[in-house]
């Protein structure tokens, strides 16, 4: 499966850095609480733009970003979860999800609904995972930079 992350270009000068998981050690997302090394990547590079816009504060000045793509086996890649019918608003328990996933150690991969796009996927990666690798990465990095008329207050 291709995925695509857009990521903070101080943060992802390769894929090493890109791929690292080091941001979910000092931050919650969706599917984590911090303290954990996790991969926030979508299954279209709109998706990946519309999940990194939601983070950001609008500004008229945007620091520059990267645009990566990767291509996972399917075959390590776990399917979308059966969720409850809030999972969208409790944060808690997609948090509890993803936690419990990497602590399992089941796959490298996982993929996820997306909560700002419905019917579009993410895929979460454990980069402590054994099998995951940094050879699937494809392309990138690339600059990306987010048109202004998506940022303007």
């Amino acid at each position: 499966m291709r995925l695509h992350r857009i990521s903070l270009a101080a943060f992802s000068a390769t894929a090493a850095d890109a791929f690292s998981g080091r941001g979910g050690l000092h931050g919650k997302g969706r599917w984590h609480t911090p303290g954990r090394l996790i991969v926030y990547t979508s299954a279209h590079t709109s998706l990946a733009m519309a999940e990194s816009l939601v983070h950001l504060q609008r500004s008229n000045s945007l620091a520059p970003f990267n645009r990566w793509e990767m291509e996972v086996p399917d075959a390590l890649i776990s399917a979308v979860p059966v969720l409850p019918a809030s999972w969208a608003r409790d944060q808690r328990s997609t948090q509890a999800f993803g936690d419990a996933w990497l602590a399992s150690g089941s796959s490298p991969a996982q993929l996820v609904p997306s909560a700002i796009v419905p019917n579009e996927l993410n895929c979460l990666l454990n980069p402590t995972h054994p099998k995951f690798s940094l050879s699937w990465v494809v392309s990138g990095p690339h600059p990306f930079q987010f048109d202004a008329r998506l940022t303007r207050p």
